[in-house]
This record gives structure tokens, C-alpha cells and sequence, in this order.
């Protein structure tokens, strides 16, 4: 997914606000579109998220009640879940959203 964004000269969004998580969340539900991957992961270490492109760390956003929770040892991505974020499998085919700087 990351590739995919860098194709198109962006990569896979960074939420670095719960202002920005909102505005995001807003704009995909006004599309019907209620869950996409961002750039957060944990892949290097578990329960630390950072984001690909910038390798920043993940401030504190809204998570899912009971998220992350890395079940059955195998959600490394983060998405967007209606409002909110879940932790998700990485492998799993979905929607993404890029983003890009101007």
C-alpha cells in the first residue's frame, strides 16, 4: 500500500491530530467510506506505532474500545474504523488513503 502511494508521489496518511483524525473520518464517511489503512504500524515493536514514511511516532488518537489489542498475535497495520482507529493485519486487501505533501 505504501508502494502504491509513493507511486503517485504521496504515501500512506499520517494522522498527526485527533483534529486531522477527525477531519479525515469526516471526509471519508461523506463518501460512504468507512475503513481504511493509515501509515501507522507496529511493526518493529510491538505496542510502539510509528508511520512508515516519516518514522514519527503516533500521537495519542482515538482508538476503538478495547484496540489495539494485536489479536491472535498478527495486527500490525492501523486503520481507520468508522471514527476510530483498530489495529489490523497487515496482509488484509483494502482501501488506503495517501497523502500528499504540497
Amino acid at each position: 500500500m505504501n508502494k502504491l502511494c509513493k507511486a503517485i508521489g504521496g504515501y500512506l496518511v499520517e494522522l498527526d491530530s485527533r483534529e486531522e483524525q477527525n477531519f479525515v473520518t469526516g471526509f471519508m464517511r461523506a463518501h460512504d467510506k468507512y475503513n481504511a489503512y493509515t501509515g501507522g504500524n507496529d511493526i518493529r515493536r510491538e505496542g510502539t506505532f510509528v508511520y512508515y514514511n516519516s518514522k514519527k511516532p503516533m500521537p495519542a488518537l482515538k482508538w476503538r474500545p478495547g484496540n489495539p489489542n494485536n489479536w491472535n498475535s498478527n495486527e500490525d497495520c492501523v486503520q481507520i474504523w468508522w471514527k476510530d482507529l483498530n489495529d489490523i493485519t497487515c496482509s488484509r486487501r483494502d482501501k488506503y488513503i495517501c497523502e500528499i505533501s504540497f
